[in-house]
């Protein structure tokens, strides 16, 4: 018969490869999409029947052990095998659909150990046990077989459907092309994923967005898969590479970390000794000391301080990593990205980088390192005492971890609803003090108050139910590892009793326990706290996988000195590929000349400016400048070219002058100044307090309309650039002012390509051709004259402004 040690080690092993199979196959196909397509009624109740019986089979060999009447020594290990073994059937003959992997892993390890124990009970007097094993082993068989047959079915039917799939696709659909990340052609088809999309509606679901075919998934079945997927996102964002400081951190860190690994060992051990030689009749005050030692080495005073002193610029490095990278990758996003979203929420969705450091640092600096505790914990109760104790401790340690992760998925969706009710909080916050003016016009307070408490409300109830629900969790979870310490004692408490193990072996494992049970609920809880920071995370993550529909091709051009030859040609545009923008719009424009676009608000003149900003990419047709598609050249270098003076211009709450160097970094005070003199602006900001050093508050609301437009004007005059862009540029100036700018402008376009729209017809007079646009289209085009007297729309407009007859018109236009 075989030696009692290599028969306990088979115990041991078959019991953990088991172990190892259903926890692995549950992590995998918890919350995902595994398991196959439903089996046939028949087959399932075949499969389940079975399943149910190889339980029986071990449970009966249990009670079998349990009674004593054998020739061969009681073993703890075989009979901790069997029960675990009529658990797993158990539990696997309670899933619907079969996982494939788990029922042929599983049958093959069972049948392995239940034939070699048959061989090694065949030789007992004996004979009803291994009668058990033989009937439980053709049981095991059949289930294998029936597995088989399931999965070759299975792979049959899905090559089946995959050659049909693959037919269908290679006809084409609706005459779609596949795109890069980067749609540089056009932007109907929104990229933008739709967890930005704002909706406070509560029959939305825990993204604040309706449900969609990915909030199903994620639901149902491919959230493990986006979180990884999440992660490699960020990973090249917070690993070290260059910076040899955090490097060095990372290397404490670890360094650290390995240390802590023997003085997990090394300090209860120590107090072993000390009871032992108490026991013994000894003062072991030397044993004491060196206890104490030990003991301040391993606290928080000791290497604890030296690891959190590391992993602050580990912390910091990562958080400014991830940070920069969202923000960069926010403002490099196209304007149909940021004319949908609430910047409040986009802010908020950044500020969280901080939970995907934590992320990380969990992942790498906590639970690695707990893994191994796990496994050094295995080996010294073995070492220490029974094996039985060993296989005890990680079937408890699984349990206690397999509900954690149940538990914890429960409150997935509470976590959820948790931060978007915090976003909501911050979007109301944030959207009342910015805009505090029209508040306090409409006399509002009150009604923001009531909006913001209600949101605030809103966030507190969501945070008490998330908070009650992950308070029972944990309870319902840490009754486990109190029950596995009054097992493993008892075992510990009999083997001291039968003289295997001295008292101060007991000593040991009260004072090893807290180390044991720390990296066993240091895991539960780090998966919890990775659970939560990942589901605030969730919407950075979507950020960042966002891609731009407005970027630059691969080997675009990056030009200087542009002339500033602008050509639409057949241009065509439509913001949601339902109602055209813009149709078959043909404009020349040459470098020093002064192009006017005129008609009623939405014709579409924005638009065309937009295009050529490209903003957005034109849906047919193209634009070129000085003969080279917008698409070819780089983003950076076409927009350097352009110069505009926007309708509503837009100022950092920072001093008047960082405003205007902001059109261009390298400008000197003086050319600052004569840029602000073109504008005729210069003398009135030596009247204010602090001359060019004023701050202007949110949006520049500290200046009158007039002094942030000729603002504006300065720095389209600062920039100097080849093209001109001017939308409405003297709308909100008095008329004395309006001429004086008038005439600088005229002068800036000298040598510009230069873009007016306008309503106030007066400001185009001596434009050198106007553009008449109507829902989308070019109506009219020629000089201001010659449009009068064709007596078509811009007369009909100039009448409406100015009420005169077309036979005043041209003597008013001379």
């Amino acid at each position: 018969m075989l030696s009692s040690d290599l028969r306990n080690a088979l115990h041991v092993t078959a019991t953990l490869s088991g172990l190892l199979i259903l926890f692995t196959t549950f992590l995998l196909s918890h919350r995902n999409s595994l398991q196959s397509n439903p089996v046939p009624r028949t087959r399932y109740f075949v499969r389940t029947f079975l399943a149910w019986l190889a339980a029986l089979a071990f449970a009966s060999e249990s009670l079998f052990l349990a009674t004593g009447s054998y020739e061969f020594e009681y073993s703890l290990n075989q009979n901790i095998a069997v029960v675990f073994y009529a658990t797993g059937w158990a539990l696997i003959s309670l899933r619907k659909t079969p996982i494939f992997g788990e029922g042929i892993s599983f049958c093959v390890i069972s049948v392995f150990y239940s034939s070699i124990l048959t061989v090694l009970d065949w030789s007992s007097k004996e004979k009803v046990l291994p009668s058990i094993q033989i009937s439980r082993l053709v049981i095991i068989l059949a289930l294998f077989i029936d597995y088989i047959l399931q999965w070759a079915s299975f792979r049959l039917s899905h090559m089946l459907k995959d050659e049909q799939h693959s037919a269908e696709e290679a006809q084409p659909f609706l005459g779609h092309a596949t795109t890069e990340n980067c749609l540089s052609y056009g932007t109907a088809a929104k990229t933008a994923d739709p967890q930005f999309e704002n909706s406070d509606s509560e029959s939305d679901d825990e993204y604040g967005r309706s449900a969609s075919s990915k909030g199903k998934q994620q639901k149902t079945g491919n959230i493990w898969a986006s979180y990884r997927d999440g992660i490699k996102l960020m990973m090249p964002y917070v690993v070290p590479r260059q910076d040899r400081k955090v490097q060095a951190c990372v290397a404490v860190c670890l360094g650290c970390l390995v240390a802590n690994r023997f003085l997990n060992i090394l300090v209860p051990r120590q107090l072993g000794i000390v009871a032992d030689k108490l026991f013994a009749g000894q003062l072991p005050y030397k044993d004491l000391v060196i206890y104490w030692a030990l003991y301040i080495l391993h606290d928080d005073a000791g290497l604890g301080l030296i690891q959190s002193l590391a992993k602050i610029p580990i912390q910091q490095f990562s958080y400014r990593e991830i940070t920069k990278a969202a923000f960069s990758h926010v403002m490099g996003l196209s304007m149909e990205f940021h004319s949908s979203r609430d910047s409040a929420e986009v802010m908020t969705t950044i500020e969280q980088g901080r939970s995907f450091t934590r992320v990380l640092e969990v992942m790498i600096l906590e639970i690695i390192p707990m893994l191994f505790d796990f496994v050094i914990a295995f080996g010294v109760l073995i070492f220490k005492f029974h094996s039985s104790v060993a296989l005890c401790m990680v079937i408890a340690s699984f349990i206690f971890l397999t509900l954690q992760i149940i538990t914890s998925s429960w409150n997935i969706r509470f976590r959820r609803k948790l931060m978007r009710s915090m976003r909501k909080q911050a979007r109301r916050m944030h959207q009342a003090v910015e805009s505090w003016q029209t508040v306090a016009s409409f006399n509002m307070f009150d009604y923001e108050d009531d909006r913001f408490g209600n949101a605030v409300d809103t966030y507190l109830t969501r945070k008490l139910t998330w908070s009650t629900r992950d308070a029972f969790t944990s309870a319902l979870t840490e009754i486990i590892m109190p029950t596995n310490f009054l097992l493993l004692s008892s075992l510990v408490v009999y083997e001291i009793y039968s003289k295997q193990a001295t008292p101060g072996d007991f000593v040991f494992l009260l004072q090893y326990w807290s180390y044991f049970v720390w990296p066993i609920r240091g895991l539960s809880y780090r998966y919890r706290s990775i659970i939560a920071n990942l589901t605030d995370a969730e919407r950075l993550i979507t950020l960042m996988k966002t891609p731009p529909t407005v970027c630059d091709q691969e080997g675009a051009l990056s030009l200087t000195g542009i002339n500033g030859h602008i050509v639409f040609e057949n241009v065509s545009f439509s913001y949601d590929n339902k109602r055209q923008s813009t149709e078959n719009i043909n404009i020349s424009a040459s470098p020093g000349e002064t192009i006017a676009l005129v008609g009623r608000t939405g014709s579409g003149k924005s638009t065309l400016m937009k295009l050529l900003m490209r903003f957005y990419d034109v849906s047919a047709g193209k634009i070129t400048i000085d003969g080279h598609d917008l698409r070819a050249i780089t983003l950076g270098s076409l927009r350097d070219s352009i110069g505009i003076v926007p309708q509503d211009p837009l100022l950092f709450n920072s001093s008047i002058m960082e405003n205007l160097r902001y059109a261009r970094i390298d400008a000197t005070d003086e050319e600052i100044h004569e840029a602000c003199r073109s504008a005729a602006i210069h003398d009135k900001i030596l009247t204010f307090p602090s001359g060019y050093q004023t701050h202007v508050g949110e949006h520049g609301v500290k200046l009158s309309g007039g002094e942030v437009q000729r603002l504006a004007v300065a720095r389209a005059f600062l920039k100097d650039a080849p093209v001109l862009i001017l939308d409405e540029a003297t709308s909100s100036v008095d008329t004395e002012t309006e001429n004086i700018i008038q005439d600088a402008l005229r002068k800036l376009r000298e040598k510009r390509t230069t873009f007016v729209l306008a309503h106030r017809l007066s400001t185009i007079m001596d434009a050198d051709r106007i553009l008449v646009i109507e829902d989308g289209r070019l109506a009219e085009q020629g000089t201001h004259k010659e449009l009068l007297q064709a007596g078509g729309r811009y007369n009909r407009f100039w009448e409406a402004q100015f009420g005169k007859s077309s036979s005043d018109i041209v003597s008013f236009s001379d």
